[in-house]
């Protein structure tokens, strides 16, 4: 769901770099809680943070606590809701303050945040509430003291409705117990018991834009949780000494809610609320955290759950609590039939501190014989792991292939054996765009609908083609098309051939496990051409996207056939009346348009790039898709900011590339200044003709652009124990690799003696495995000997994944705790994507295999 990226531009801290080979910060204090160099509240293997993180849609914003290496709570800040939901109001932080003086910090906030309003992206009609208030944390001992201020008091119709609360994890507590006063339970793994509330209690009222077009009406649904428990101290996993936590209110009571009786992403919330009349001191926590004494973060071992070639560098990393150094050596074990057997043992190398952990690194690239192998460190072990030419040649790139990209298609019914994952959807696509509206998921409609559609008009020819992006089910041009790009490269490099996918366009069903004698690739590169080049032909310019116009649709997982009635709606008809192929009911997506040249450009060089792979496989599609790009590169448009001219660049390396004409030629050619001053951006892509563009001072040149970047990763290769620069944010950084590692290929192909892969394999390796924080796993779901085991996709409900989808991975909680949880909604470090997350993986192995394979046989 993409435009959570909006919501995070807002956020006031956004990364962290990575703190190089030094630490500032002292161990921790033994007497109590104490602000550590970090600016937060520290005790041995606890802490607390105070509003590092702004972002609440995320869970992560207010007050954090981290124990024993594990987020347990987060959101603590005031809310206008009982348990808040995607799209409710947020506060905007104003300033905050850490007082080492007093040993205090100090958070100003305040509700409304115009911001998230001015964007479009809350759909909301916000309450008539101007709420201002600071928010205070201190220490006292083993004790930490929250209090709230607000500047004035709550209007009287507020009063005990705005509250104080703090989100707990779910995922760790199903079947913890808590105690609240004498009153005591088990954390359910589902919700139960809900109330219908009997006042008129102020609530924000979530509006979509099919309710403000007069279409569709949203259903509100107005239940509310009954508190599982009330009264003043709540004691969170008493039996667990690293997640018990005890809360107490020392002024008004305390209810304990669960979240998920509105929204099934929802956590266990402890809420106070806020009495009439109050100002200072208008709450009052004392939050006492267990903290084992003694306690050490045990070492994790990371590595390639798929395994290593011979040939290339294998480097382990060993992560652990800066206090606790490895004290055995790390042994490398070769399994066979009799158990294991150790090859040898050496004490692994320091490597330096990196956001709150000590590294170290373990080299064991002279082992080249082939077999499977194991990392041990004192009682701990790795996963298994294979050394073998034909590591990224087996179940690695497939699972992608095979289930990722035929369980995410669109107007399809997508069958595996017994299995349905869900049944031809959207058979009803589309209606235009209302103009003047901004959506809640991002898309703008302008003033126009810059075709001969009128708003709400049926367009036809839409219902053909199109991936489900990928846990929502929107098509975004920008996706569709760039999951057409690296396929047909994919394609072009390596010659896939792969079948194992029935997939039948004209009786619209995807098969599973079924072969139809064809290239599964080759049908998903046709899959995507049908919905963005049909989508040119009948509109006449591309869409913008194309989704659901309500919120109760666009919140809906599973089979996305539901969504609508999949008949075309008539506004002659009455709402329950319907015909074989019409209904009066105007749940039809909604189509958008827009002039972009960026993304215009991005498509143009996308689909182009398919026309070679289509050629003999549907050469009328080819042609069609030939046909529209040339046209749209003819469109008169302005060609103003720096990223327009890049993927302008792109379109003409991809049109020379598929035609070979002159007229694309001379404009790369006449670009040469332009191509070298941004060669980090674009340079990979005219890497990809510019042997072809027989201009050998420009190839020389690119040359050494290339070399000059190659040093420069070298140096950068040690900014993280992982041998890549990069910065923990928000947002894992999965993808964003992953994109650089695809780019990379390309220069190194392009030139070998200048440009390396050892980069290109750490990225990889990195996503398979090699990876921050304590769940260290491959980010390619089903691939390896551990990977994610529920993730964002259209199967979130079920705590599952698709094999082959890739996920984001390991994101910060500021400002330094890496995290990834075993919870399906943390979109941030979860979500799969369509448009190069899965497919670039797919590539990488590709790429991985062909270079390491025809190394050893030069």
């Amino acid at each position: 769901m993409h435009t959570r990226q909006i919501l995070f531009g807002l956020a006031l801290s956004t990364a962290l770099s990575g703190c190089g080979n030094s630490s500032d910060t002292p161990a921790p204090s033994q007497s109590g809680f104490a602000l550590n160099d970090q600016g937060y509240f520290e005790q041995q293997g606890v802490g607390l943070m105070v509003f590092q993180d702004t972002s609440p849609e995320s869970r992560q914003s207010g007050l954090i606590l981290v124990s024993h290496d594990n987020r347990l709570a987060s959101n603590g800040d005031l809310r206008l809701e009982l348990t808040p939901g995607q799209w409710s109001p947020v506060p905007r932080l104003l300033s905050r303050t850490v007082d080492r003086e007093n040993g205090e910090i100090v958070a100003t906030l305040k509700y409304p945040d115009e911001r998230q309003h001015r964007t479009g992206f809350n759909p909301l009609d916000y309450p008539d509430l101007t709420l201002e208030y600071d928010l205070r944390v201190r220490a006292e001992g083993d004790d930490l003291l929250v209090q709230v201020d607000l500047k004035s008091p709550l209007p009287e119709e507020w009063a005990g409705k705005v509250g104080f609360q703090l989100e707990l994890y779910p995922a760790d507590l199903f079947g913890k117990s808590w105690i609240m006063d004498d009153a005591t339970g088990i954390f359910p793994r589902q919700p139960y018991g809900v109330t219908a509330p009997a006042d008129s209690t102020p609530t924000p009222k979530i509006v979509s834009d099919g309710e403000r077009a007069g279409l569709v009406p949203l259903a509100h649904h107005r239940a509310q949780p009954a508190p599982l428990a009330s009264g003043q101290r709540l004691t969170v996993a008493p039996e667990s000494d690293p997640m018990r936590l005890q809360i107490e209110s020392l002024k008004g009571e305390l209810q304990l809610l669960d979240g998920r009786v509105q929204h099934q992403n929802g956590w266990f919330t402890l809420r106070s609320p806020i009495e009439a009349g109050a100002t200072t001191n208008a709450v009052s926590w004392r939050i006492t955290p267990n903290v084992v004494d003694g306690w050490a973060r045990e070492p994790v071992i990371q590595h390639s759950m798929v395994g290593y070639h011979p040939e290339q560098n294998k480097v382990a990393v060993i992560e652990t609590d800066p206090d606790a150094p490895p004290g055995d050596p790390l042994r490398l074990l070769k399994l066979d039939a009799s158990g294991a057997q150790e090859v040898f043992s050496q004490a692994p190398t320091l490597w330096g501190d990196f956001l709150r952990y000590r590294y170290y690194q373990f080299d064991f690239s002279s082992v080249q014989e082939e077999g499977l192998y194991q990392l041990a460190l004192g009682d701990t072990r790795s996963h298994p792991f294979r050394i073998a030419r034909n590591v990224y040649d087996q179940n690695v790139w497939q699972p992608t292939l095979e289930y990722f990209l035929p369980v995410q298609m669109g107007h399809m019914r997508v069958k595996e054996k017994y299995k349905l994952w869900h049944d031809d959807s959207h058979r009803d696509d589309a209606l235009m765009a209302p103009t003047d509206i901004n959506h809640f998921d991002g898309y703008v409609q302008g003033s126009s609908t810059l075709t001969d559609f009128a708003p709400g008009e049926h367009v036809p020819g839409l219902t053909r083609g199109g991936w489900y992006d990928a846990g929502d089910e929107d098509f975004r041009i920008e996706s569709q098309s760039g999951e057409v790009f690296i396929l047909s490269a994919a394609y072009d490099e390596f010659g896939i051939q792969h079948d194992n996918t029935l997939i039948d366009q004209e009786l619209r069903l995807t098969e599973l496990r079924e072969p139809d004698g064809r290239p599964d690739i080759l049908q998903q590169i046709e899959h995507g051409l049908l919905t963005v080049v049909g989508g040119y032909e009948v509109l006449g310019r591309l869409y913008r996207g194309i989704i659901v116009p309500t919120l109760t649709q666009y919140v809906m997982g599973g089979d996305f056939s539901g969504q609508t009635d999949n008949l075309i709606y008539d506004k002659t008809l009455g709402r329950q009346e319907r015909t074989a192929t019409h209904s009066g009911l105007p749940d039809d997506r909604w189509v958008f348009t827009e002039e972009n040249p960026a993304r215009e450009f991005d498509a143009i060089a996308n689909i182009a790039a398919s026309v070679g792979p289509m050629r003999g496989y549907d050469d009328d599609l080819a042609e069609r898709t030939l046909a529209a790009a040339e046209a749209l590169w003819r469109v008169e448009r302005a060609v103003e900011s720096t990223t327009e001219r890049n993927e302008q660049i792109r379109a003409a390396v991809e049109l020379f590339r598929t035609t070979g004409k002159a007229e694309y030629r001379s404009f790369l050619l006449n670009q040469r200044d332009h191509i070298l001053d941004q060669f980090r951006q674009i340079g990979w892509a005219v890497a990809r003709v510019v042997h072809e563009l027989d201009d050998p001072a420009l190839t020389d040149a690119m040359r050494n652009a290339a070399a000059e970047y190659d040093r420069e990763l070298q140096q950068k290769m040690n900014a993280t124990p992982y041998g890549l620069d990069f910065e923990m944010q928000l947002w894992g950084r999965g993808w964003t690799l992953q994109h650089e590692g695809v780019a990379q290929y390309f220069l190194h192909k392009a030139f070998p003696e200048a440009f390396g892969k050892e980069y290109l394999l750490n990225i990889l390796h990195y996503v398979l495995g090699t990876n921050p924080g304590a769940n260290a796993q491959s980010y390619a779901t089903g691939v390896g000997a551990k990977s994610k085991r529920a993730a964002y996709g259209l199967n979130r409900m079920d705590y599952s994944y698709i094999p082959g989808g890739v996920i984001v991975g390991t994101a910060l909680i500021q400002p330094d705790f890496p995290e990834l949880k075993e919870f399906p909604y943390l979109w941030q470090q979860s979500e799969y994507v369509l448009g190069g997350g899965a497919s670039n993986f797919m590539f990488l192995a590709l790429a991985a295999d062909r270079l390491l394979n025809a190394e050893t046989t030069d």
